[in-house]
């Protein structure tokens, strides 16, 4: 009797760890397969929806851990499948390290790509755009724009308390390297930086140069690049077609696309803290 009751005990172990096994195998072939339908292409992944409240919380994350925005943002983000999910405010810093252990495990790939593609939005971003206090500026991703034709609207606009051209200094957000400038018919005279992780921050409409900025040239972070202005929506030296205003851009590079368009509003406000 006894040795039929170890018998039936080793059973129920070894029930146990198969259970355990296999129902680590289907969460983790899960979790796999809810990353792996998801693309940085994804209108949901480039509006890069987050809270007020949230990125208080990611700016003390940061500070305290001493890492990069991206090691938060991105299990954050893909928990709530590319918005910052209710509840969150609540997680540790342990809470989002579990997260991505458990991402890892079901997707190494997929989400090493997410990381990346976050990487090059948020970790290089030091500094707010603009160099005076006082800039309004509202969610505006993918407001409707019609100057060449209907099209959304692939950035954020900031406004300055008043309408001078040539007053307002303009900074680079990061460090980085002057990949374009000069004249675009939609952007006026703008300035285009590539991060050290790969994202490029576009500054357009600007007055004037600071400098005679050469491409490749290197830039640091809050460096002024120029003026706010009213240039653009013609050819060469166009102005005046619109109050005085920066519109900033941030594209990334993915296996699909050289140059995707992000919603920089909630960077922009991450840095404004």
């Amino acid at each position: 009797m006894k040795t039929r009751f170890v018998y039936f005990f080793i059973l129920l172990l070894i029930l146990a760890a198969l259970c355990g096994n296999f129902s680590d195998l289907v969460y983790r072939k899960t979790v796999s397969a809810r990353i792996s339908v998801l693309k940085p292409e994804d209108d949901a992944f480039r509006s890069m929806q987050a809270d007020e409240n949230w990125l208080r919380a990611l700016s003390e994350l940061c500070q305290t851990s001493g890492s990069p925005p991206s090691e938060f943002v991105t299990p954050a983000m893909l928990f709530g499948a590319f918005r910052v999910p209710s509840g969150i405010l609540r997680f540790r810093i342990e809470d989002y390290l579990k997260l991505r252990y458990l991402f890892l495990r079901g997707s190494r790939q997929n989400y090493e790509k997410f990381q990346k593609a976050y990487q090059a939005v948020w970790d290089d971003v030091v500094c707010f755009p603009a160099a005076e206090a006082g800039m309004s500026y509202e969610n505006s991703w993918m407001f409707e724009r019609n100057y060449g034709g209907k099209r959304g609207h692939e950035g954020t606009d900031l406004i300055p308390p008043r309408n001078l051209s040539g007053y307002y200094r303009v900074v680079s957000m990061t460090d980085g390297v002057i990949e374009k400038i000069g004249w675009l018919e939609k952007g006026g005279y703008r300035i285009g930086i590539r991060g050290p992780s790969g994202g490029y921050y576009y500054y357009a409409h600007l007055d004037s140069y600071a400098e005679d900025f050469q491409v490749g040239q290197p830039v640091e972070a809050g460096q002024f690049l120029g003026y706010m202005g009213d240039t653009g929506y013609g050819p060469e030296g166009t102005r005046g077609r619109f109050d005085v205003h920066l519109h900033v851009g941030i594209y990334i590079r993915t296996e699909q696309t050289e140059e995707l368009s992000v919603n920089p509003y909630w960077v922009l406000r991450y840095a404004a803290i």
